[in-house]
């Protein structure tokens, strides 16, 4: 039976994927080999003392913990569910429920567990709600504002039923703890909300009284997280994830919407419609939450009663529970549970069974408690973030506008006049960030002004490569002009002696004098790195000069030595035909 070929990224084959004490398999293990190897491989781990209770020989079931607070995988109590020989090889059907803490989900969960208990073959007709005085039991649920439900758990019986198609699949009920309780980090609960969309085949996401928009940005959060471990993230072709159920406790609005499904689907195409004028953030929600499921729906439920909720005597029995919210109960259970609705767990559009499952639980818990994953944030933590990381942009900013003024001249700085310029320029950027109002504290704020240290050392870098390199483009036009008003002075006083113009011989021959100890000057001052500011000064005259008689030369098209050459006249042409010729 097939284990697709979407595994989870960085996570080696499981171990019951392979013969017991072999290599480790490939990344590409066939399915075939997934489903004939694991049972052996999990009839290895099976407890043999007479001791030890086996999880599924409970009469009835009972709730099992599978996966930890701390996320870790319970694996021996999970092999046991899923490796029994009556479900091991058949296709599974997995309804879970997440949302808030002390919300109810698991007082809905054991309304699933009756219905599925009172059902006799695959109709469970009406009276599956059983008489008043009937207690509800199954997975642990209580009144009160403390946390009942801790990682993940699931009822150790599975219930068998007939899909239309005649085939015999086994029903899974998965229990997962409440987020935003005041116990649980944020990671916690990204990683039980993401184990539970990743491993169900139906995510009942369980919200009271309506659907929030921040009960959307916290499904874009897990649903993001939970993609972390799925091959293709976000460019599969086809959702990653099956069915999506909103379940909206104590609707009040039936003037607008009435309770059920029905008024729910109406309801929630309003809450996760896009309109033109929505602001790009909302769209971006809603068009996450519309590609990650094949199908959402939304089921709309009544308060169930003062007494269900105040009297602290209450059992769960349907006699204590509001009349109108019988029925309403009834159809959102049969909505999920019915033969005709069940949904087959599959993974990148093929069914998989018991077994199969077990291999992703191991490997999706693996991946989230390895550590490897991106760290999810809360808003309080990432709108800190964000703000200390604009101080340090804009810091950075001004290291870089001030260093950039202090070397904007054309003639290069001295190390120590650099370093001098660069401290300067790390004091105001410092400053800078200190002065922003930063949320987050002084250890957020402390590990930004690190990573602005690391970032102006990198620029500090670059801008005394800058420097020098100045420099060397110095070289190749101060000593040129200087030499050549050297040549030019000496010629010239040749030609003038020649004429007995001597005076005029006199005069250029200072020139090429003048010319001459510049040109000293300024290789003195080079090999000094401009450590005397009295000679850097008269060479940056110089250098001023040098470089406008170099721009008029270049502006007067004659500075062919740098090979820009004036525009080629015809007289140009032939000498240069004639001197290849």
């Amino acid at each position: 039976h097939a284990l697709v070929s979407l595994w989870p990224k960085g996570v080696e084959a499981s171990p019951l994927l392979r013969p017991w004490g072999s290599a480790p398999a490939a990344h590409g293990l066939s399915p075939a080999m997934a489903a004939a190897e694991a049972p052996a491989a999990a009839d290895d781990h099976r407890p043999t003392s007479e001791s030890d209770l086996s999880v599924v020989d409970v009469p009835g079931g009972a709730p099992v913990q599978v996966v930890d607070n701390d996320g870790l995988l319970v694996e021996d109590k999970l092999q046991e569910i899923l490796t029994a020989p009556d479900i091991q090889d058949k296709k599974v059907v997995l309804v879970s429920v997440a949302g808030a803490f002390r919300k109810g989900k698991s007082f809905f969960l054991d309304f699933m567990l009756r219905y599925l208990n009172n059902a006799d073959g695959d109709d469970a007709g009406k009276g599956w709600l059983g008489s008043g005085d009937e207690a509800l039991t199954g997975f642990s649920w209580r009144g009160g504002k403390e946390r009942e439900t801790t990682g993940i758990w699931m009822w150790s019986r599975p219930f068998f039923r007939t899909l239309a198609s005649g085939e015999e699949v086994a029903v899974l009920l998965m229990d997962t703890q409440g987020t935003f309780d005041n116990e649980t980090s944020m990671k916690g609960n990204c990683t039980v909300f993401a184990l539970s969309t990743l491993l169900s085949s139906v995510q009942v996401y369980n919200v009271m009284q309506n659907v929030q928009e921040d009960d959307l940005q916290h499904l874009h959060l897990f649903t993001e997280y939970s993609l972390q471990v799925v091959e293709g993230g976000h460019g599969q072709d086809t959702p990653p994830f099956q069915e999506l159920l909103f379940l909206v406790r104590d609707w009040s609005h039936v003037d607008s919407h009435p309770w059920g499904a029905e008024g729910g689907a109406a309801y929630l195409s309003g809450v996760l419609a896009q309109k033109e004028d929505q602001h790009t953030e909302l769209k971006q929600v809603r068009e996450h939450i519309h590609s990650c499921f094949e199908k959402i729906d939304c089921h709309l439920l009544p308060h169930p009663g003062f007494q269900a909720t105040e009297d602290p005597s209450f059992d769960g029995r349907t006699s204590m529970l509001r009349q109108a919210f019988l029925p309403v109960l009834q159809s959102a259970v049969e909505s999920i549970l019915s033969p005709e609705r069940l949904v087959v767990k599959k993974v990148n559009g093929e069914e998989i069974t018991a077994t199969s499952l077990l291999c992703y639980f191991k490997a999706y818990t693996a991946l989230y408690a390895a550590g490897d994953l991106p760290e999810p944030k809360t808003v309080v933590n990432a709108t800190a973030e964000a703000n200390n990381a604009a101080a340090m942009t804009q810091a950075f900013k001004q290291y870089q506008r001030t260093m950039e003024r202090q070397c904007s001249t054309k003639r290069m700085l001295s190390d120590d006049q650099f370093q001098l310029a660069h401290k300067a320029a790390v004091e105001a950027a410092v400053a800078a960030f200190d002065s922003a109002k930063k949320m987050g504290g002084s250890e957020l704020s402390t590990k930004f002004k690190q990573a602005l240290a690391g970032e102006i050392e990198q620029s500090h870098k670059f801008f005394l490569q800058n420097n020098r390199f100045k420099n060397m483009m110095g070289a190749f036009k101060t000593p040129i002009v200087l030499t050549l008003a050297m040549v030019v002075g000496i010629v010239a006083g040749w030609f003038s002696n020649r004429l007995w113009l001597s005076s005029v011989a006199q005069l250029w021959h200072n020139l090429a004098l003048v010319a001459f100890t510049c040109f000293l000057m300024w290789v003195i001052n080079v090999m000094q790195e401009c450590r005397w500011d009295m000679l850097n000064t008269a060479v940056g005259v110089v250098d001023n000069f040098a470089e406008q008689v170099w721009a008029v030369v270049r502006d007067k098209g004659v500075s062919l030595t740098l090979g820009e050459s004036p525009p080629a006249t015809s007289s140009t042409h032939r000498a240069a035909h004639a001197h290849s010729e």
